[in-house]
């Protein structure tokens, strides 16, 4: 109870005292945590600072950071980490589905792939467990043809070969987060379910009756987050935004939107891990990026186009994505959930013309990270950052990926 609603409740307009005893100690606010992709990696002279040592340094407004100058004291840039490409894949198949795995590089247990469980699942894994979603995976790809495999449109693996699926439209977004379900399993199904299990268990050898254990555990589970959903909904009430009729026709919007609905989530709890993939690493297909361009752009063509056209267009398309990133921390920032919560942005590779899997680039905001410039010439691989995440959601496991350790620099 606060001092103002202590007045409002006493009728009292003079002012009091602060009371010690009224005072409550604010549960700490869980972790929360967020993973943007950009394809086709990021045209470097634009986006890193001409001259640079290995270390940290005072964060630079370069052409394409400047979109981050309101919001420059939250953020943290890290360059110069690096990921081994494997053979025997396209140079773009590996770029978004790789980029958060936990595999290392020699671990190809998808086919050629080493995807594994990603770090956003891991993490979900351990704070996603008391909200109604472990996580909440979505992707601003709305061409229709559908031509990408799951290893250009996903950033999430539950493991090796097993994608978590994307959601594109946000009505479908909204419906599952803020809509009452219909025809769902009740809490009586699931007793029937659990009675019948329980009573066939006596006539099952010991191999059939761990089986039997783990998919009891797994109907549990289910009850509990129904549980959970019925609760929140109760708790929400009336949905925090209307429901979107689709996808909006400019992309500017349709990222926002994307973007808010995570938020939203985030704020009503509704879950705590989230990833975002901006587009797939698609090759033939001209983009629209309204009010920057009066006629559709490449992105991917661009990157292989020699030409300062070509390079200011480049440049201009990642100013973009830097908006759309700034847009997202004042978004966190004014539902005062940014100290909570890590904003992550990158590209699975970093330079789009020659291909190269060395010197990515990561932008973070929110949480307790360091803030500046952290450069590493590529001393480090990405999957330190990733370990270092995982500690800080209290993810226990001494590797991941290839790591060599992690980075306390910026804890």
């Amino acid at each position: 109870m606060n001092r103002r609603h202590f007045l409002r409740a006493t009728g009292v307009t003079l002012g009091l005292p602060f009371f010690e005893s009224l005072a409550k100690a604010a549960a700490p606010s869980p972790q929360r945590f967020a993973f943007i992709y950009t394809p086709n990696g990021y045209y470097q002279k634009a986006l890193l600072p001409e001259k640079m040592a290995p270390g940290v340094s005072p964060l630079q407004l370069t052409p394409t950071l400047e979109p981050l100058a309101k919001v420059k004291d939250d953020i943290t840039l890290i360059s110069g980490l690096d990921r081994q490409f494997v053979p025997g894949t396209g140079v773009h198949a590996q770029c978004g589905s790789c980029w958060l795995t936990s595999s290392a590089p020699q671990e190809t247990l998808d086919g050629g792939f080493p995807t594994n469980t990603t770090l956003d699942q891991l993490i979900a894994k351990q704070i996603g467990q008391d909200t109604a979603l472990p996580s909440l995976e979505l992707s601003a790809n709305d061409f229709a043809d559908n031509k990408e495999t799951k290893y250009f449109e996903c950033i999430s693996w539950y493991g090796p070969g097993y994608a978590a699926n994307t959601e594109k439209n946000p009505r479908a977004v909204f419906q599952r987060l803020f809509g009452q379900s219909k025809g769902g399993p009740s809490k009586s199904v699931l007793d029937t379910i659990l009675a019948d299990a329980k009573s066939l268990q006596k006539r099952l050898g010991s191999d059939d009756q761990a089986k039997l254990g783990e998919y009891l555990e797994s109907v549990r589970a289910t009850e509990q987050r129904i549980q959970r959903s019925e609760a929140t909904a109760k708790r929400m009430g009336k949905p925090p935004l209307p429901e979107p009729h689709g996808i909006p026709e400019k992309r500017g919007d349709y990222l926002r939107l994307m973007a808010d609905l995570f938020v939203h989530a985030f704020q009503n709890d509704l879950t705590r891990v989230a990833t975002l993939m901006i587009d797939p690493e698609r090759w033939d297909s001209p983009r629209m990026y309204h009010d920057i361009f009066d006629k559709p752009q490449n992105h991917h063509v661009l990157t292989h186009t020699k030409g300062d056209e070509a390079k200011a267009k480049l440049a201009q398309i990642d100013r973009f994505h830097m908006e759309f990133y700034a847009h997202v921390v004042e978004r966190l920032k004014a539902t005062d959930l940014l100290d909570s919560t890590t904003l992550v942005m990158g590209s699975g590779i970093s330079d789009g013309d020659q291909h190269n899997y060395a010197d990515l680039e990561v932008l973070i905001a929110g949480g307790s990270w360091k803030r500046g410039h952290f450069h590493y010439e590529g001393q480090r691989p990405l999957a330190d950052l990733w370990l270092t995440m995982a500690h800080s959601a209290g993810v226990k496991q001494e590797r991941f990926a290839d790591s060599t350790g992690m980075l306390q620099e910026l804890a």
